[in-house]
């Protein structure tokens, strides 16, 4: 006879409860989709136990060890969920089929009356799919292997799309495949943070409804935007990851690294939640040299990163700002409480010019005087990249290939 930690029942249920306790799921439907489908026939290479731990599960990797297909951690599923608000009935799209697993909860929420479209570029993801669905009899799903870039015109209109990838841009053709008053969400790449974007489609304009923070891989085939790294001295060596035309010499940023730094308090204690969600999210909008600094593996031994968030031995990150004569890099100077839901005091290491960290130490303490604004109150509208916009006051204008992304935090 299995034990009570073996039963797959219990164990849904007991992944319902801390997924409640966590304040990530609210709604019935929902609650009653994660406690039916059958996770662990989703990722057979998983003890059972594993399967209902609260974890992402890598499934697919390239040579590397980069990690392609996973299946992502119940919370930001339910949180997702949540945002997406299915409905009985409804026809829904979902861009990154992955297990199946998150399509077999979505069928669930439709019910019989509904169907959802799951698609994945990778035709073995799509066959493995496909058998777990099949394997708890879930037959309202098409599954397709296509590029998700393109939609699905087949089954359209829809009433949801959802990806579970990020993208940095938004598809002309997820828009036209969405009905009027539908929802698209995405985790949509920022400046420096990835956001779960949900948005509602109001005539020629995308608005959003929720906003969370989110982190997915990306997404692959047509719309695939590879990311630039910069090492920063000789291998092991952590990396730099700026973007757009921020240019970054690493061998120069490696040099400043080697003098003491100045350490400079900003006197703000800051939930560990608010670093990502709130402060790197502003920063990233507002200082074009904000770039993060990560160490992973061997390269951690350098000590060249302090670590802001939850470091160990395997990786550790910050936020800062890299300029061609100055280093500036956000750090814990102290902490209160459990170092992951607590608070952090925070402060600045600048390397170089002192006025680069005087100035991160000012960004910083500007976020905090308009009201320490968080992706949650984030509001984003969508146009397509042909729509006339002149930027307000308090805006802030991403230009992307097919669309023009406005976003400001409300008073």
């Amino acid at each position: 006879m299995s034990s009570e930690t073996d039963d797959p029942e219990a164990l849904r249920a007991a992944l319902v409860e801390t997924l409640r306790s966590k304040g990530c799921l609210r709604s019935p439907a929902i609650a009653d989709a994660f406690a039916t489908i059958p996770r662990h026939l989703f990722v057979p290479e998983v003890s059972v136990g594993e399967a209902y731990r609260d974890r992402w599960i890598a499934t697919k990797c390239l040579a590397d060890g980069e990690v392609i297909s996973s299946s992502s951690q119940p919370e930001i599923m339910a949180v997702m969920l949540e945002q997406l608000d299915v409905r009985p009935g409804q026809q829904v799209l979902e861009v990154g089929a992955g297990t199946g697993y998150n399509a077999a909860l979505l069928a669930h929420l439709v019910g019989a009356t509904g169907r959802v479209t799951t698609i994945d570029i990778d035709d073995d993801i799509v066959t493995a799919a496909r058998r777990h669905l099949d394997a708890i009899g879930a037959t309202g799903v098409r599954v397709v292997c296509a590029d998700g870039w393109a939609g699905d015109a087949e089954g359209a209109p829809y009433d949801r799309i959802v990806l579970t990838v990020g993208a940095h841009d938004v598809s002309p053709a997820w828009r036209a495949q969405l009905t009027t008053g539908g929802r698209l969400l995405l985790p949509l790449s920022l400046p420096a943070v990835q956001a779960a974007v949900a948005f509602e489609k109001r005539g020629g304009v995308l608005e959003s409804v929720s906003v969370r923070g989110c982190f997915f891989m990306r997404l692959r085939g047509a719309a695939a935007l590879s990311m630039r790294r910069v090492a920063v001295g000789p291998e092991p060596a952590p990396v730099i990851w700026p973007r757009g035309i921020h240019m970054v010499d690493g061998a120069a940023i490696h040099g400043l690294l080697q003098v003491p730094a100045d350490q400079l308090a900003t006197g703000l204690v800051v939930p560990v939640c608010d670093l990502y969600d709130g402060l790197v999210a502003f920063l990233g909008l507002h200082e074009p040299t904000s770039a993060w600094f990560t160490a992973q593996g061997n390269a951690v031994a350098t000590g060249l990163v302090p670590s802001l968030f939850d470091g160990d031995h395997e990786a550790a990150s910050t936020f800062g700002f890299f300029e061609p004569d100055g280093v500036a890099l956000l750090v814990r100077v102290g902490s209160t409480g459990d170092p992951i839901v607590g608070s952090v005091a925070l402060g600045v290491l600048s390397y170089g010019r002192r006025d680069i960290g005087e100035r991160l130490r000012a960004a910083a303490l500007a976020w905090n005087e308009a009201g320490r604004p968080n992706l949650s109150r984030l509001r984003v509208r969508a146009y397509p990249i042909e729509h006339p916009h002149k930027a307000r006051a308090g805006e802030i204008v991403l230009v992307r290939a097919c669309t023009l992304l406005v976003l400001d935090w409300p008073s």
